[in-house]
């Protein structure tokens, strides 16, 4: 990893703010720092307009205890196992195309339940295939697509997902670009707002 230039020099552990160098420390301060974070947007909104700069203020508020880059796209490839996310030359590109298209559609706020849920399920696909961050995507893309589901009549009960059935599906729309998946993963974790 001494070519990550987000890596400590010849570790696989992140430059931090917090001047941590082993991997597992630093895992487990991430995710209480972001979960502190997370439970604030959980109670509240971060304004905007569910754009690109809405994203980027979504990763930044959950991770800035943590890195310097919070909020910033990545400028390295990445991938998990064999499989490779959006190349980071892309990123950019390909998530103005993605928020092209919702802001065409309206947000998605004017769609029935069964459009809903296949118009999330892609919108959740396309997002985690581009990874547009080096670290957090996961959580950021939840916080966002919560918020998101909200602006539109809609709730998503993520905590009913099992982390292997979500990594699953992730894995089998990065793999093929179709969210039948994502669909049937999501479908009973998408109900009305009350």
């Amino acid at each position: 990893m001494d070519d990550d230039p987000y890596c400590w020099p010849g570790t696989e552990c992140l430059r931090n703010l917090l001047d941590i160098r082993d991997a597992k420390e630093l895992d487990k301060a991430e995710h209480e720092l972001a979960g502190v974070r997370n439970a604030a947007l959980t109670a509240s909104t971060l304004p905007g307009a569910y754009d690109l700069a809405h994203l980027r203020r979504f990763h930044r508020f959950l991770f800035q205890d943590v890195y310097d880059w919070a909020g910033e796209l990545r400028t390295v490839d990445i991938y998990k196992g064999e499989v490779g996310f959006c190349r980071a030359q892309d990123v950019d590109h390909r998530l103005e195309q993605l928020f092209g298209k919702l802001a065409t559609r309206r947000l998605l706020v004017t769609l029935e339940w069964d459009s809903y849920v296949i118009a999330f399920a892609t919108v959740y696909g396309e997002l985690n295939a581009i990874h547009p961050f080096r670290e957090g995507n996961g959580r950021t893309q939840r916080a966002f697509l919560r918020q998101f589901a909200a602006h539109a009549g809609w709730t998503v009960a993520w905590e009913s997902l099992t982390r292997r059935d979500n990594d699953a599906a992730c894995h089998r729309y990065l793999t093929t670009g179709k969210p039948h998946a994502l669909i049937k993963l999501l479908a009973p974790a998408i109900a009305p707002r009350m």
